[in-house]
Order: structure tokens, then sequence, then C-alpha cells
């Protein structure tokens, strides 16, 4: 009886110290690609849509490209993270940079005109 008795508490002690580990690890994002991107932990929106976590480009700036970021489609597809190449713009345009929309879905960057 004292035996299984030691055995409870060393199983508790160890569930106990594994609380905070597993909250250390939850912080951080997996590795990086380079240092001129951040880590983005996953969040909700105010409608309720989750946008996981993803790597934000943090770096200078760039004229004719855009990052971005992991992210699901409207579709329910994944999509890797890249590079967009950003097209000339017609005279008076504006470049609307690619950014979560309503439900959590990625909406490309594009030209306002």
């Amino acid at each position: 009886m004292i035996k299984n008795l030691s055995r409870v508490k060393m199983l508790l002690l160890c569930g106990a110290l594994s609380f905070p580990l597993a909250s250390c690890v939850a912080t951080y994002g997996p590795p990086g690609p380079r240092s001129n991107y951040a880590w983005v932990p996953e969040y909700r929106t105010y409608d309720g849509a989750v946008i996981y976590g993803h790597w934000k480009y943090v770096g200078p700036a760039y004229s004719d490209r855009e990052w971005i970021p992991g992210h699901y489609d409207r579709y329910g597809k994944w999509q890797k993270p890249r590079w967009y190449r950003i097209p000339p713009s017609h005279k008076g345009g504006v470049w609307v940079p690619g950014h979560y929309g309503p439900r959590g879905i990625w909406i490309q960057g594009h030209w306002r005109y």
C-alpha cells in the first residue's frame, strides 16, 4: 500500500511539473525560415474564425513582391507560405496587401482603382 501511494505521489509530481513545460512549448512556433520572419500564434477573429499560427515577414519591404503566409483557401485546401510577385499597376491603382477577411479566409493582395 505504501509503495503504491509513493508511486501515485511521484506520478502527480511529474504531471504537475510537466504543465509549465507544455505552456512554454505552445508559445513558440516551429523553426523559422530566416531571421526576417516572426511567428504569429493562433488567434480568433471577432466573428469566431480561427487564424492558425503562421510566419509573418517583418524584414525590409519589397516594392515588387509580397509575403503570403501559409493558410487555408476558401475551398479548405492548405496553401504553402510563399512570395507573391505583385503584378504591374495601371495608372492610379493602389496596392491592397493580402489579409485575412471575414470567416478567416485569406484575401490575396490586389490593385484597387
